[in-house]
């Protein structure tokens, strides 16, 4: 006659459920997890904010990028480095992205709820483009065109920690944050885009003006008032 081991089917079942259960657990932690830092990344007030800037350098010129959230619009601006605006006789440079930033903003007399910067160079910009699914161009133009052609998918919230690393990389003075590049991401893949080849200040001389002021020799660079105002009123 056979012997029936009853308690050892029980133990199975048991270990059955405890095992089935804890898989049920992790899914849901999981998910639970993944859709709290997407609904965190989207709904960050950075990315509701009214305008945002950044300021690249890039080469041997300025980019000042504006996100109005308000109007769904991108402007990218162009100015080369160290352009003197009469007047004010306010200098833009590179030296430092958060003055300039701020300088820009005070030249243009725009708001911005949050700054962000950035020194971009080409082998930074390649990794980025790589990054956001790539595209033919390099430098600056590929790095526009890749966050233009963006599809960003909710599964992509787990990425953008690699993508803030590897900025930190090349430029660690930069405060790009995850959801400041969530935003630019997000605003070039839905917004009009006005690009800077119809938003470039040019100069009034095509070399640097030299002045002598004892024995010390200075270039200036003066932007074209005319255009500066043009522009002022397009950015407003």
């Amino acid at each position: 006659m056979a012997n029936v081991y009853l308690g050892s089917k029980k133990k199975k079942r048991s270990k059955f459920w405890i095992s089935l259960i804890i898989i049920i657990v992790a899914v849901v932690a999981f998910f639970g997890f993944f859709f709290y830092r997407y609904s965190r990344l989207t709904k960050s007030p950075v990315v509701s904010a009214d305008a945002l800037t950044y300021v690249v350098s890039y080469s041997e010129d300025l980019y000042f990028i504006r996100v109005l959230n308000n109007n769904r619009k991108v402007m990218v601006m162009k100015i080369q480095n160290g352009t003197t605006f009469p007047g004010q006789y306010i200098t833009l440079t590179s030296d430092n992205l958060e003055i300039a930033a701020r300088n820009f903003l005070n030249l243009f007399e725009l708001k911005s709820d949050v700054n962000y910067y950035l020194y971009l160079s080409d082998n930074l910009a390649n990794e980025l483009i790589s990054k956001l699914n790539g595209t033919t161009s390099q430098g600056i133009d590929g790095l526009l065109t890749a966050l233009k052609n963006s599809k960003f998918n909710m599964w992509e919230v787990f990425t953008l920690g690699g993508v803030i690393n590897t900025i930190k990389d090349y430029d660690r003075s930069s405060n790009i944050d995850q959801e400041g590049f969530y935003a630019l991401i997000n605003a070039f893949s839905k917004y009009a885009i006005t690009n800077y080849d119809k938003l470039t200040i040019p100069l009034v001389l095509d070399e640097p003006l030299q002045i002598n002021i004892g024995t010390q020799k200075l270039e200036r660079k003066y932007a074209d008032v005319g255009a500066f105002q043009r522009m002022k009123e397009i950015l407003e």
